[in-house]
C-alpha cells in the first residue's frame, strides 16, 4: 500500500472515532478505550509530521470528549510523581543535547503524553466498573484475531501488502520470508505475539474453563511467531511459560506440556516452511553485527550518562559519530534510530535517570501484583506478568517501542497489573454477597 493510502486510512480511522463520539450517548470513556483497542492496526499511521493516529485521538478525546472519573485511587500518585519526574529529566535531556532539539525529539516528547491519557483514562474506567477488565481482554483477542487475518493475506498477496509505508530490510532474508502481519517489523510482531499468547488464556469473570479457542489462539499466537522469524519473541515466549510452569495450577501445566509437544511435531515435520527454523546460519553473523552496534551505544551512553543525548535523537547522533550504522533501503541511507536493543536505546537518549523511570513504569506493577498474586493465587495476574516478561526479553534485541501499537498493548496490560488489588476485592466481596446466608 503506498503512504497516500496509508494516510487515507488513519484520516478514515480517525473521522470514524469524531462520528462515534459526536454520536454516542453512553459512556464515552469506555468507548474510547474499546475504540483504541479495536482500531489498533492502523494507530501508527502517522496523520500529521509528528503525531500518530492514536496521539491524535488521545488528545482530541481529552480535549473534547473526556469525563474526569471522581475516582480515589492511592497508588495512582505515585506513578503520577514518576511520570512528571521523567517528563521534567527527558525535558533537561532535551536542551543539554549537542545535537539541540529537531522535529524528531519534540515528536517523541509529544508521544509521552498520549500513552498517560490512555493509561489514567483506562485505569479511572476500571475502577468505575471493574468488569472493564474483561472487556478489555476480549477486545485484545479481537485485535489478535485480525492480525491473523492480515497474516494469511500476506501469505497469498505477499509482505508489499502492508500498513507501513516502507518495507523493513529484515523481511527478506536469503532464504525465506519473514512476515510482519499489520505491524512495521516481523520482530515487533513476535514480540506482540509471545505477550498475547498469554492475554489468550486469562478466564472470564466466572472462572469458568477456558474454551477451545482460547488454546487455539495460543497456539497460533506460537506458529505465528515462527513465521516472523523473531528468535527474541520465542525466547521471550519460553521465559514466560517458565514462570507459568512454577507458579501456576496444575492445568496451565498442563496445557504447557501439550503446546510445546505440539510445536515440537511441527517443528519436526514442518520446519523448512517457517523463517524462525531458516535462520541457523546467520546467528553468528547477526550478533557479531549487534555486538557492535550495542558495544558503540555503551559508549554513547557512557559520554552523557545522566540525561543522555536528548530524546529521539540516536539516527542524528549516529549520522556524525556513527555513520556505519544505516540500512539501505531503495538505494537510499537509513540511519539507525535506535542501537538494536530497547534497552540501550533508553540509556542512550535519556541517560540513567530517564531510563529508571521508565522502568519503575515496569518493574513496580509487576511486584505489586506478585504481591497480590501469593496471597490470592489468581492466575490471571501471572498470565499478566508472562506477557510483560515475555515482551522485556525480546526487547533486549528490538526497541519494540518505534511501533506507538506494542507501546499501546504493554501500557493496557500494566495498567491492568496495577488495578490487579482491586479487582480481586470487588470480585470477592460480589461472591460473598452472592452467597446465600445460614438460615
Amino acid at each position: 500500500m503506498g503512504l497516500s493510502i496509508l494516510k487515507i486510512l488513519g484520516l478514515l480511522n480517525f473521522a470514524v472515532f469524531l462520528v462515534m463520539m459526536l454520536v454516542n450517548k453512553g459512556d464515552k470513556n469506555q468507548l474510547f478505550i474499546k475504540f483504541i483497542l479495536l482500531s489498533y492496526p492502523v494507530l501508527a499511521i502517522y496523520l500529521i509530521p509528528i503525531l500518530t493516529g492514536f496521539d491524535m485521538i488521545c488528545f482530541t478525546f481529552l480535549f473534547v470528549f473526556y469525563k474526569k472519573r471522581e475516582q480515589s485511587f492511592r497508588e495512582g500518585f505515585v506513578y503520577t510523581v514518576i511520570f512528571v519526574v521523567m517528563l521534567l529529566l527527558v525535558a533537561i535531556g532535551m536542551f543539554l543535547a549537542d545535537e539541540g532539539i529537531g522535529i524528531e525529539s519534540i515528536s517523541d516528547y509529544l508521544s509521552i503524553f498520549p500513552v498517560f491519557i490512555f493509561s489514567k483514562i483506562l485505569i479511572d474506567e476500571c475502577l468505575e466498573d471493574m468488569d472493564f477488565f474483561y472487556e478489555i481482554i476480549r477486545c485484545l483477542k479481537i485485535t489478535l484475531i485480525v492480525s491473523f487475518v492480515f497474516l494469511c493475506l500476506q501469505f497469498v498477496l505477499g509482505v508489499q501488502f502492508s500498513l507501513s509505508a516502507h518495507q523493513n530490510p529484515n523481511i527478506i532474508i536469503s532464504d525465506g520470508i519473514r512476515y510482519p502481519s499489520f505491524l512495521s517489523d516481523p520482530q515487533v510482531y513476535s514480540q506482540y505475539l509471545a505477550a498475547m499468547s498469554f492475554i489468550c488464556l486469562i478466564k472470564d469473570k466466572e472462572g469458568n474453563n477456558l474454551k477451545v479457542i482460547n488454546y487455539v489462539l495460543a497456539i497460533l499466537c506460537l506458529l505465528a511467531i515462527f513465521t516472523a522469524g523473531g528468535r527474541a519473541g520465542m525466547l521471550g515466549w519460553a521465559v514466560g511459560m517458565s514462570l507459568m510452569v512454577l507458579f501456576s495450577n496444575a492445568n496451565y501445566r498442563i496445557t504447557v506440556l501439550v503446546t510445546c509437544g505440539i510445536l515440537y511435531l511441527v517443528a519436526l515435520n514442518f520446519g523448512d516452511s517457517f523463517a524462525i527454523f531458516k535462520r541457523g546460519g546467520d546467528m553468528s553473523e547477526t550478533y557479531d553485527f549487534r555486538h557492535g552496534i550495542w558495544e558503540d551505544a555503551y559508549q554513547i551512553f557512557l559520554g552523557q550518562p545522566f540525561f543522555g543525548i536528548g530524546i529521539g535523537n540516536y539516527a542524528k547522533y549516529v549520522t556524525v559519530h556513527n555513520p556505519d550504522q544505516f540500512w539501505l533501503v531503495e538505494n537510499e541511507f537509513i540511519y539507525f534510530d535506535h542501537p538494536e536493543s530497547g534497552y540501550l536505546k533508553f540509556l542512550t537518549e535519556l541517560g540513567a535517570t530517564g531510563f529508571v523511570c521508565i522502568f519503575l513504569f515496569v518493574l513496580l506493577p509487576m511486584f505489586n501484583a506478585f504481591l497480590v498474586y501469593l496471597r490470592t493465587k489468581d492466575s490471571s495476574i501471572i498470565l499478566l506478568i508472562s506477557a510483560v516478561l515475555s515482551w522485556m526479553t525480546g526487547f533486549y534485541s528490538t526497541y519494540s517501542f518505534g511501533d506507538v501499537r506494542l507501546k499501546v498493548l504493554i501500557i493496557t496490560i500494566l495498567c491492568l497489573l496495577i488495578l490487579s488489588k482491586q479487582r480481586l476485592l470487588q470480585n470477592n466481596t460480589e461472591t460473598e454477597e452472592a452467597e446465600p446466608v445460614p438460615q
